[in-house]
């Protein structure tokens, strides 16, 4: 599938896919991998490791609590196989189940708040949402660090982008004419799969992003 960026610091756009992955080596993964987890564009992403700009270290608190969770919650047949080993501490059977209890739908009162719980819960331990819930508050911090720096365009683009909504598939709406961020690095990228943006077929090809901003 191709999956659509922009950077939560500048106005550079890329994109990726899923099946470009298999063109790359185990340590191209893990670095593109980094990258599309900071929010960043790989220029601004390149200047965060070298500390040009705020944030490494709420990123790499974040990047690594992330990646935990990521792992103790994998699928449920990868847990499987491991359970009971060391690589599956948190795991746990699925503790709902419609054949054997009514299902109870969450009610919520007018500020939005829970009234009463649904007794839907997942097949996971009150240590990997722990583990969740500060990995999120890590990344609010670490995004936080990243808006105080973000550049004029993206400012701009930013109060144009709150009226004009946001877009699920395909890039976020720009406004006519809109001129960004300079250009950044040139760079090659492996594209082929499902355009959901357009419904169609990606045939395999190599493109270059950063020309354009």
């Amino acid at each position: 599938m191709i999956h659509n960026w922009e950077c939560d610091r500048c106005t550079h756009q890329w994109q990726s896919c899923c099946f470009g992955d298999f063109t790359s080596s185990k340590e191209e993964k893990e670095r593109n991998h980094r990258q599309l987890v900071s929010g960043l564009c790989w220029d601004c992403f390149e200047q965060l490791e070298k500390e040009e700009i705020k944030g490494l270290e709420l990123f790499e608190l974040y990047f690594y609590l992330e990646e935990k969770s990521r792992h103790y919650g994998a699928s449920k047949t990868w847990r499987t196989f491991n359970e009971g080993t060391p690589e599956s501490p948190f795991y746990n059977h699925q503790k709902y189940s419609g054949m054997c209890q009514d299902y109870i739908k969450a009610t919520y009162n007018e500020d939005g708040s829970e009234k009463t719980p649904s007794n839907f819960e997942w097949g996971q331990t009150a240590e990997n949402r722990q583990l969740e819930k500060i990995a999120g508050e890590i990344r609010e911090i670490y995004k936080n660090v990243i808006l105080t720096q973000r550049t004029p365009k993206r400012i701009e683009l930013d109060e144009f982008q709150k009226t004009a909504g946001f877009v699920f598939f395909g890039s976020q709406p720009r406004p006519e004419g809109f001129v960004g961020d300079p250009p950044g690095k040139a760079r090659f990228t492996v594209l082929f799969g499902l355009d959901p943006a357009s419904g169609d077929i990606v045939a395999p090809k190599i493109v270059m992003e950063g020309e354009n901003g």
